[in-house]
């Protein structure tokens, strides 16, 4: 691992390089760095919903169908038949639920790689604030830094992403799913 870490060393390092000032060169490289992580992250989960939007499609289609009868045997055919077709709705949404999680978790691969890279880069070395933050004292260290930029940026290109995304995409139909 720290021959790979060590092979992306010379990318990594261009954004601490850029400004003189250490302290400032460090928050700034971060949030290069962080930049990077959500990019590579983002495209990471397109291409992974690319890959399995068929299911994906499948387990929600079978949840509002099950929904659907639910809600009718319990207006009409009476409890047992309710339990029966929501126990079958919820392994549909388990499904669905299992996948996205892996999808997100597909996504956030670059992270680890970065916290490794900086740490074998800077070790424990941070920016000194002139005040005590709680629980962090007042040199917070590498992940608070990258945290502290990772997840505005996740959450704006995410947005950013997903407009871009349902521009492109054409509406899905019966006609362009096919079913395992």
């Amino acid at each position: 691992m720290e021959t790979f870490l060590l092979w992306l060393d010379p990318v990594f390092v261009l954004p601490f390089r850029v400004i003189p000032h250490p302290e400032v060169a460090y928050i700034f490289g971060t949030g290069c760095l962080a930049l990077i992580a959500v990019l590579l992250g983002l495209v990471t989960l397109s291409l992974a919903n690319r890959l399995h939007a068929k299911r994906l499609k499948k387990y929600q289609d079978q949840m509002q169908h099950y929904h659907k009868l639910s809600e009718q045997a319990l207006s009409s055919e009476g409890k047992e038949a309710f339990k029966a077709v929501n126990r079958q709705g919820h392994e549909a949404f388990g499904y669905h639920f299992s996948l996205s999680g892996a999808l997100f978790v597909a996504s956030i691969w670059p992270v680890p790689i970065i916290f490794a890279w900086m740490h074998l880069r800077f070790g424990d070395l941070s920016p000194v604030l002139p005040f005590n933050l709680p629980l962090f004292g007042n040199q917070p260290g590498m992940v608070f830094w990258f945290i502290l930029y990772y997840i505005p940026l996740r959450m704006y290109f995410s947005r950013v992403w997903r407009k871009l995304q349902l521009r492109k995409r054409e509406p899905l139909s019966e006609s362009n799913i096919m079913y395992p």
